[in-house]
């Protein structure tokens, strides 16, 4: 099916290539010594095929204009408007379409000096062709390029000249498909070609269209850049915070954007992340000024569940009441997984997002997701290192590297810190009477325990058995007192079915009253908490000098001393508040 109008000279006509071998290789053929094909990605050729449609727009010749369009089922509304421009102002456009591209209905009902002319593909063997040849009295030019459907890496060899015979073959190969494949419009093409006959071309204009690909090639060569830093930064660096930063940075360095933001959702028992990047501080309290966080953070939202690209130029936004910044918004996504979302905005209402960009923005996105998951096992890998599995504490290890942390910033600082020993009473007879699983069981409550009455800054480690040690920062002999009997009476609220309530033994030493150093400290707070267990259990005791007495070889000190692997079953955590 196919529809047309005539109205005086300004005239749009599409035709459908036929059955032969695209302008591409005919070009080779013919000029195999003044054309060099070179492999360019998709982005990149098709910004090289809008420079060459520049030429026409921004000088307004009356040119004729003939393109070979890629099978599209859709286009975007850009592409559409710039289409619609070269059929205006008296030129002779024609346009080669494949079937199912929905551009010509979109130019239905156009003005009247627009007569386009509808007629779909009756082969698909051009349905990948991508061409542009333009021949006017002062510029003349031809690219050409065929995409492989079936490579998957996103770029082709394409050739391009501004030489007018190269043009003129162009048109030559163009009049015989033409009348090979659309008699019809034979004529019409036919006059269109004599009567815009390629010459001499301006070498100011062809200047304007190499100082264009000069700027982009050196863009792309400095994202390539930033692609690099941001994958060096991946391997060198086993921070999430440090590589992300990066990102944020080397991207809107390299997109030359107003800002740059990264957000990474929370994951298991981590926070939510956000790193930003802003060009300049002004352009920094401009776009905070219009609140661009929160509504980064909807897209984001939104993307979660559509997992697709959102992007919003700054000429989409002209007719609304609000100014609203051009934004791209990339998801981050691994396996399947929804992690985040990387955002560029611009406070410039011209820009608009190139191809090239948005490839750049896929990209580093991918790279970010499994950055993302490598640390997440990572970190997994250290808690595992250095926790107890089943209770979540610290292991004995970790315990002591935190100690010696807590006592040289207690030393630097001139604050007490205090050292809590605790024992589970009548622990083993637990086991024997209900189980080791009733036993595991009661650890575990006694973990639940030290996570809700303890603070942020304090931790809880587990030496053997039911034997903890807690690290209370800060914490003179009073206050460490306060804390274990508190401690005491949740615990006497933990429950074990067929045993009954559970009580605990505490003993507490401080720093500097008590001990100055590791080892002396762990000891004194043993003894006491063995004069608690002599006393009748289920109390708290401060360490006393001249009460110091002398533990078996069992206790915990003796443990600590030896430094056997006879505890490495047991493990520690830092607790949250």
């Amino acid at each position: 099916m196919s529809w047309h109008v005539f109205p005086s000279e300004r005239r749009l006509i599409l035709v459908q290539p036929a059955n032969m071998h695209s302008l591409f290789h005919a070009l080779l053929g013919q000029h195999a010594r003044q054309l060099t094909p070179v492999r360019c990605a998709h982005s990149t050729i098709a910004q090289l095929h809008r420079y060459f449609e520049d030429v026409v727009l921004e000088n307004n010749l009356s040119a004729l204009v003939v393109e070979g369009l890629p099978a599209a089922g859709k286009r975007s509304p850009r592409e559409i408007s710039r289409l619609r421009e070269l059929a205006r102002e008296g030129r002779r456009t024609f346009f080669f379409v494949a079937q199912g591209d929905e551009f010509p209905e979109h130019l239905a009902g156009q003005e009247e000096n627009v007569a386009p002319v509808m007629m779909e593909h009756p082969m698909t063997g051009h349905a990948n062709e991508y061409f542009v040849v333009i021949a006017d009295a002062r510029f003349s030019a031809v690219l050409a390029t065929v995409r492989d459907s079936e490579k998957e890496i996103g770029e082709d060899e394409v050739v391009w000249t501004f030489e007018p015979d190269v043009v003129y073959s162009a048109l030559e190969y163009l009049q015989a498909r033409v009348r090979a494949e659309h008699p019809f419009y034979a004529s019409v093409f036919g006059s269109a070609v004599r009567t815009s006959m390629p010459k001499a071309t301006s070498l100011q204009l062809t200047l304007s269209v190499t100082t264009k690909l000069a700027h982009l090639l050196q863009e792309q060569a400095g994202r390539e850049i930033a692609l690099n830093r941001i994958a060096t930064a991946i391997r060198e660096s086993l921070e999430l915070g440090v590589i992300l930063q990066k990102t944020v940075t080397e991207v809107g360095a390299a997109l030359n954007v107003g800002g740059c933001a990264l957000h990474v959702e929370a994951r298991t028992q981590a926070e939510p992340l956000n790193y930003s990047y802003f060009a300049t501080a002004e352009q920094e309290a401009k776009l905070r000024s219009k609140d661009v966080t929160s509504e980064i953070d909807q897209i984001s939202s939104q993307l979660s569940k559509t997992r697709t690209v959102f992007t919003r130029d700054g000429s989409d936004s002209l007719d609304s009441p609000q100014q609203q910044f051009p934004l791209a918004v990339i998801p981050l996504i691994f396996q399947d997984r929804f992690i985040g979302g990387l955002e560029v905005v611009d406070d410039n209402p011209s820009r608009t997002w190139q191809d090239n960009e948005i490839l750049l923005l896929r990209t580093v996105a991918n790279q970010v997701a499994v950055a993302i998951n490598q640390a997440d096992l990572f970190a997994q890998m250290q808690q595992q290192a250095l926790t107890d599995v089943l209770t979540g504490c610290y292991n004995r290890r970790s315990f002591e590297m935190q100690l010696d942390r807590e006592l040289q910033l207690a030393a630097r600082l001139g604050r007490p810190l205090a050292l809590l020993m605790l024992d589970l009473d009548r622990f083993k007879q637990l086991n024997d009477t209900v189980g080791h699983d009733a036993g595991d069981n009661a650890l575990r409550l006694l973990a639940e325990c030290f996570r809700r009455e303890l603070r942020a800054v304090d931790t809880a480690a587990r030496f053997g058995g039911d034997e903890f040690a807690l690290i209370l920062p800060g914490a003179d002999a009073d206050g460490a007192r306060i804390v274990g009997e508190r401690l005491r009476g949740k615990i006497e609220q933990i429950h074990i079915p067929g045993f009954g309530q559970m009580s605990a033994s505490l003993g507490i030493a401080t720093y500097p009253l008590d001990a100055n150093a590791r080892t002396e400290l762990v000891q004194h707070a043993d003894s006491a908490l063995y004069s608690a267990k002599r006393a009748g259990r289920n109390r708290v005791v401060l360490f006393q000098a001249h009460e110091q007495i002398q533990s078996s070889s069992l206790s915990v000190a003796n443990i600590l001393a030896e430094g056997t692997d006879s505890v490495d079953a047991l493990g520690s955590v830092s607790l949250p508040a």
